[in-house]
């Protein structure tokens, strides 16, 4: 199997932050081009602290979390260059794109409105007392009580504002036109600031009849009050434009790869012959749970499985004497393998082993092995049906990586942190791994 330049760069990556110092103190350093674009350590670094992992770094060792910035670095590169090519094909002035990012103001708008008359809420004294008196002690029922209060009296608030809006608006609702033979343009809400079509709450590709009756009504109530409730915040002044800006630089990517995936994907039958070809999707491997003890030499390792055999247990064992540090940590309890996953001489050992029975001793690079399964999950054949959304994905991750690779080249994208030999010298052939 070869690795041309664009893998090779995303492996050399954990290697430079593993090594390379991006602090504060150093001020920002550019870790990538992209054309005239730059990608900052600054960046990376503002990146980093609001990902979902930023709690767990600080209890990773160095060479995870340098793993985790080359691969937050990567995301943030090819949210650029998805933008950039996005921007290319017109796709940030479309009909569909500005109503998108219409319906996520309104809906930053809603969402201010309905906070601010939440906290025009407040418990009066007498009935605040009278919860502490019957509540006394009990902390959880005081805030569940409290809670309640709150959520009571902001229901009944939210109505009267709702009621006073339409009123305001002149709205007049025509529920009545909502029957078989409807029109796309057909008006089902209007007022003095706005007008609700049936197709505005029903995707017609979608619904070529009239879907239930109920629920278009519940479509157009939810579309109403979003409307008046956003036209209310507009009149007070709310700005949102900064949580707009920053939706609309993550979201262009994400709607060119919608757009992308209609290309790659263009119908069911794209899905079912990518799952003809590749059934192995569908097979749930087999789950074992292992416990296990590593140590430095196969003598050792003989020496402590005649102990085990005797009726020691191979989990004090581990716990004492290990050379893996997880395991040692852990007791030898490793938690769950998926077969066909790790080291090869471990997986073949565990697929010939019985429950509860313990192991040769089996040697890796890592050391000499005791092994036993505590218990395991059978493997299963899932159905297309149970796996569509999977094979789905499986044919974006087949797509995405050429794609950026192209985008890398049109956009003339040139990685800091480390050039490739290719790089250094471009008429050096790239380096080939594995």
């Amino acid at each position: 199997m070869k690795i041309g330049t664009h893998l090779f760069k995303i492996m050399v990556l954990a290697s430079f932050f593993a090594t390379s110092s991006l602090s504060a103190n150093a001020g920002p350093q550019v870790l990538v081009t992209i054309g005239s674009l730059q990608v900052s350590s600054d960046e990376l670094n503002v990146a980093m602290a609001s990902s979902p992992f930023a709690t767990q770094a600080a209890s990773m060792d160095e060479d995870d979390q340098a793993g985790l910035r080359g691969d937050m670095l990567r995301r943030l590169v090819a949210a650029r260059l998805l933008a950039l090519d996005a921007q290319r094909l017109g796709l940030d002035k479309t009909n569909a794109y500005q109503q998108d990012l219409e319906n996520f103001r309104l809906g930053l708008l809603y969402r201010f409105y309905m906070d601010k008359l939440r906290e025009r809420i407040v418990i009066p004294a007498d009935t605040l007392a009278a919860m502490k008196q019957q509540f006394k002690g009990d902390w959880e029922g005081m805030a569940a009580a409290k809670a309640a209060y709150v959520a009571n009296q902001f229901r009944t608030l939210k109505l009267t504002t709702l009621q006073n809006l339409l009123q305001q608006d002149n709205t007049k609702l025509n529920e009545d036109r909502i029957k078989a033979g409807i029109k796309a343009d057909t008006v089902l809400m209007e007022g003095k600031s706005f007008q609700i079509k049936y197709a505005d709450i029903v995707d017609l590709k979608e619904h070529a009849a009239l879907p239930n009756p109920e629920w278009v009504k519940e479509q157009l109530y939810n579309r109403g009050e979003l409307l008046l409730v956003a036209k209310a915040a507009d009149k007070e002044g709310v700005d949102v434009s900064d949580k707009l800006k920053q939706y609309q630089s993550e979201h262009l990517p994400a709607f060119l790869l919608e757009t992308k995936t209609k290309e790659w994907i263009p119908s069911e039958r794209t899905l079912r012959e990518w799952f003809g070809k590749h059934p192995e999707v569908a097979m749930v491997p087999e789950r074992r749970h292992v416990g296990q003890l590593v140590v430095g030499t196969r003598k050792e390792a003989e020496a402590l499985r005649a102990r085990i055999i005797k009726g020691e247990s191979l989990f004090t064992l581990a716990g004492e004497l290990s050379i893996d540090p997880v395991g040692r940590k852990q007791n030898g309890d490793m938690g769950w393998f998926v077969e066909g996953r790790g080291m090869p001489e471990l997986d073949k050992a565990l697929s010939r082993l019985e429950d509860d029975k313990l192991s040769e001793v089996i040697e890796t690079k890592a050391g000499f092995h005791l092994l036993t399964i505590l218990e395991r999950k059978p493997g299963e054949q899932k159905t297309y049906a149970e796996v569509r959304n999977r094979v789905r994905q499986m044919i974006i991750n087949e797509k995405l990586p050429p794609y950026l690779g192209e985008l890398e080249r049109r956009y003339k994208v040139s990685w800091k942190v480390i050039q490739t030999p290719a790089e250094k010298d471009p008429k050096q052939p790239t380096k080939q791994l594995l």
